[in-house]
């Protein structure tokens, strides 16, 4: 494959059509969106994408642009796995996550996505081609959402296709996040799958007794009780809450 030849960063904030809330995040009226585009010496492209919730948008376009396009270009735009591991490497001791990570998956994804249109084959079927199918879940940042509008939030997931929920706690008293996982639970049927996550709003103590509040809802998981840091305190939440946890 030809080597790239330049690297292209775009950086993007897009309103939000309505004020989201979660837990610890606080409130979000944008996102912000970065893109990369990888042209090679042929003049094809690859774009990628990362985003976040309204912050450091810029550190990661910044990173990009000023540590890792010098690095890439003129490289073989198929060697994708040895630019990736030269990416994290070059820059690992700027963070092992955050913008850095955030600007390498942005790379990573338009190179993939050059090798894809290059040999117009989609995506999934290069990296392996399986099934052209993956269950998907869908929620929203709704924390702060009144009960009537989340069920008409899940409404219209469901008649999009949906067959999997996932919703916010972490309100102020957990009786209101009880309260409303069981109105949830009730609007789905017992059997359908719901998920809940909290954002790392908790303290480990109450993790778990948030863990033991919402046991007899079913869920298919709690996501991030706690901070994802805490290994420790995720194996006392999973041993004394009694629900699967999910945690990145």
């Amino acid at each position: 494959m030809p080597n790239i030849q330049s690297v292209t960063t775009g950086f993007f904030r897009v309103p939000l059509p309505e004020v989201l809330t979660d837990s610890m995040h606080g409130v979000m009226r944008d996102f912000e969106l970065v893109t990369a585009v990888v042209r090679d010496a042929d003049g094809a492209e690859g774009t990628g994408y990362t985003f976040t919730v309204g912050r450091n948008g810029g550190a990661i376009a910044n990173i990009i642009t000023s540590e890792m396009t010098g690095i890439i270009v003129g490289l073989d735009a198929d060697s994708i796995e040895a630019i990736w591991n030269r990416l994290w490497w070059e820059t690992h001791y700027g963070g092992r996550g955050g913008p850095t990570v955030l600007a390498l998956s942005a790379v990573d994804m338009a190179l993939w996505d050059l090798k894809a249109r290059r040999l117009s084959q989609p995506l999934w079927k290069l990296l392996g081609g399986f099934s052209d199918r993956v269950p998907c879940y869908a929620g929203g940042i709704d924390l702060e959402l009144p009960l009537p509008a989340l069920l008409a939030q899940t409404d219209r997931n469901l008649a999009r296709g949906f067959r999997a929920i996932k919703m916010k706690v972490g309100r102020k008293r957990l009786s209101e996040d009880v309260e409303r996982v069981a109105a949830m639970r009730k609007h789905l049927g017992q059997d359908f799958p719901l998920m809940a996550d909290a954002n790392m709003k908790w303290t480990v103590d109450e993790a778990i007794r948030a863990a033991r509040a919402l046991a007899p809802y079913d869920l298919t998981w709690l996501e991030e009780p706690i901070s994802p840091d805490d290994v420790a305190g995720h194996a006392r939440v999973v041993r004394e809450g009694g629900l699967p946890i999910a945690a990145g």
